[in-house]
């Protein structure tokens, strides 16, 4: 009986322990193509992004790379603005409907001309300070819902299409 005891007083020891120990973060991955065919701007520039999202940290990174879209052609106004010229938006249904700002990307050193356009790549960003600067009321569980439902679109606003001249929709996977 006293090595049952014995071996009980591990195993709650043993739990404790594992419990104590930091969750391990699920990292989750989208993608968006953006063009000018979402909104039919008819723009010809184009862009590939690849989203990764950590779970438990709620930190999102984007590796976003623009081809026929300069640093030059980002949206002034956005540009001096806390939200950027690229931020996500979430629209009401996968066919559009109201649109929602939800997460912009602060234009700023994480922003770098290419030879025939731009990239941009932020690491970790805090999901909770993005939505904070736009005054979203979207959570982090609900974002990620709405990107694995296709309601999600990344935006880029410029000077010649102020309401976006190209935007894809992130997909997951």
């Amino acid at each position: 009986m006293k090595t049952y005891r014995v071996a009980l007083v591990a195993l709650a020891g043993l739990a404790a322990g594992l419990g104590a120990l930091p969750a391990q973060a699920k990292n989750l991955v989208f993608h968006a193509a953006l063009d000018g065919n979402h909104d039919k701007t008819g723009s010809a520039a184009t862009g590939k992004a690849r989203i990764r999202v950590d779970t438990v940290r709620q930190r999102v990174s984007v590796d976003l790379a623009l081809d026929g879209i300069t640093l030059d052609a980002l949206w002034d106004k956005l540009v001096a603005a806390p939200i950027g010229p690229i931020h996500f938006h979430k629209y009401a249904t996968a066919a559009g409907g109201d649109s929602v700002l939800v997460l912009p990307l602060p234009y700023g050193a994480d922003y770098h001309a290419t030879r025939h356009g731009l990239r941009v790549g932020m690491k970790d960003y805090d999901y909770v300070a993005g939505r904070k600067l736009v005054n979203s009321r979207l959570s982090f569980d609900d974002f990620i819902t709405a990107m694995r439902s296709g309601l999600v679109v990344l935006n880029v606003h410029t000077d010649k299409v102020n309401p976006g001249e190209i935007s894809g929709v992130v997909t997951e996977g």
